[in-house]
């Protein structure tokens, strides 16, 4: 998503924030938040999912320009980040009410998380295409096309594709917590 840096300083200002102060609360540099609301730089997962925390707020919320709930959600319309890692995370309901927070992860070709990702509640994850190698609770799984995952989100988790294709992850979070 193009826009992502430009809601994070929209985010910021809102809440009557300098730059100095955010890296001050958050340990990111000043320079790289500076670059980041200016698109000139991208994020991983992890410092996301740390930045949103910090504003207190999930992708929904930030991202969403819907005014009442909806049932259905459009391919088109899909809120799309690519982080560094060469993930593509996509927000599947853009509704800040939902209770959960459903997201398709893309990895490019033998691309994981750089470091493991922490959130509250639990999560479900579905592999929908290619094999992955699931580490959680000091333990790595080894998961293919329709294998699953439950845990606790507060787990510090990590997503590798094995495969030589993209792999897709099916992700479900409650209470949404990226």
């Amino acid at each position: 998503m193009d826009d992502v840096g430009e809601r994070l300083r929209e985010l910021r200002k809102s809440r009557g924030l300098s730059i100095r102060r955010v890296s001050e609360e958050t340990g990111f540099s000043v320079s790289f938040l500076s670059k980041l609301e200016t698109g000139k730089s991208s994020i991983t997962v992890k410092n996301l999912i740390k930045l949103l925390g910090f504003y207190g707020v999930t992708l929904a919320d930030v991202f969403s320009e819907s005014s009442g709930r909806r049932i259905t959600y459009r391919i088109e319309d899909r809120r799309r980040i690519e982080s560094p890692e060469d993930v593509t995370l996509e927000l599947l309901v853009d509704d800040p009410e939902a209770e959960m927070e459903g997201l398709l992860g893309t990895f490019r070709p033998h691309a994981r998380y750089k470091d493991p990702v922490e959130h509250g509640g639990e999560e479900f994850a579905m592999v929908l295409r290619g094999e992955f190698r699931f580490e959680v609770g000091g333990a790595a799984h080894h998961l293919r096309e329709g294998d699953c995952a439950y845990f606790r989100g507060e787990q510090p988790h990590n997503w590798e594709n094995l495969s030589d294709g993209e792999g897709v992850l099916l992700m479900v979070i409650t209470p949404p917590g990226v």
